[in-house]
């Protein structure tokens, strides 16, 4: 994955950062998934792979609930959930690309939602404007 075309200052701020609006980091694995696919469509990424989705987590450093240590989804989980999200697509084993903006896994697929709370990020001053953003 092209891992440029992200913009990390805004993810970082969605994902982790205690002023924002979306919950990430306590939202169960089924929900983060859903976000991470809105957050990779946002930037016009089409394909992804399993690894990529362990690579997201290993970047963002995203903390267990109710325990210590950071997430490391193991492949057989992020296959299982992406396989029942209805705006992807299994290439193989490892990989998917996403196909509708239709519907994810347990809401509408929309990327409005993550625009908004970026938005509101800027505003507040919690992301600042970078040569990349």
């Amino acid at each position: 994955m092209d891992w440029s075309k992200l913009n990390m200052d805004e993810i970082y701020y969605y994902c982790k950062d205690t002023s924002s609006l979306s919950f990430f980091d306590c939202s169960p694995f089924g929900l983060q998934m859903e976000d991470i696919i809105m957050i990779f469509y946002y930037y016009g990424i089409e394909n992804f792979s399993v690894k990529d989705i362990q690579e997201f987590y290993n970047i963002m450093q995203i903390p267990k609930m109710k325990s210590e240590g950071i997430i490391k989804p193991i492949p057989s989980k992020i296959q299982k959930v992406a396989s029942r999200m209805k705006n992807l697509k299994r290439i193989d084993d490892n990989t998917f690309q996403i196909v509708s903006d239709k519907f994810g896994l347990y809401f509408k697929f929309d990327t409005s939602s993550y625009a908004a709370e970026i938005k509101r990020g800027y505003q507040e001053n919690k992301i600042k404007f970078t040569l990349s953003g």
